[in-house]
């Protein structure tokens, strides 16, 4: 009898060292760009961040768990690592919104370097449907001295406008309409005086024919 009582009891035991080596090997596996994207709302283009927006985004609020990317998804964005060399705060990204066209998925996060406050910093990172990385542009953003607001049509193409801000008020500063499928600059823009507003290089151009 003690030989029939022992065997279901293996059995058991080791139907539960199986459920835990699956349950490890669940978590241990690395995420998916699906994974990645489902981190992100979705939303529709056009889409835009007015100077209206941006500036409740720093506002009090009451304290409320603040939605930051899980450090095992950071691969998928890539200039995370380039831009740590220039600095030595630390990001937190926070997911915006993810896009999808009939060619491209594009994800827009708050680069939230350092959490320091009354600052936000937005990029879109654009992909290629299989989740092939294509590049970043700063798009947005407030601190103390300008807003850059933003539009982003549905063929990718981004609208930015820098409002300095002054004692008198905000000022237009300066305008660019940047092409989010090249690789592009991922800090924030450096403006000129000199710079024309609307000015369109020539890969702009013929995108926007």
């Amino acid at each position: 009898m003690k030989k029939f009582t022992i065997i279901p009891l293996l059995l058991i035991a080791f139907a539960g060292i199986m459920n835990i080596s699956q349950l490890n090997a669940q978590e241990s596996a690395e995420p998916t760009f699906t994974d990645f994207l489902a981190q992100f709302p979705k939303a529709s283009l056009p889409y835009t961040m007015t100077a209206e927006d941006l500036q409740q985004q720093i506002q009090p609020k009451p304290a409320t768990k603040v939605n930051r990317l899980g450090w095992d998804y950071y691969s998928f964005l890539p200039e995370l690592e380039r831009s740590a060399q220039y600095s030595n705060m630390p990001v937190y990204p926070e997911p915006v919104a993810v896009f999808e066209t009939r060619g491209y998925y594009a994800v827009l996060y708050n680069l939230a370097r350092g959490l320091s406050k009354g600052t936000k910093t937005y990029s879109i990172t654009v992909y290629d449907l299989d989740g092939g990385y294509i590049g970043t542009q700063f798009v947005a953003g407030i601190n103390n001295k300008e807003i850059t607001t933003l539009r982003i049509e549905e063929n990718l193409m981004a609208t930015v406008e820098v409002l300095k801000i002054e004692k008198e008020g905000m000022r237009r500063f300066d305008k660019q309409t940047i092409d989010l499928l090249v690789p592009g600059n991922p800090d924030q823009l450096g403006w000129s005086d000199n710079s024309k507003p609307g000015t369109l290089d020539s890969s702009t151009i013929a995108r926007s024919k």
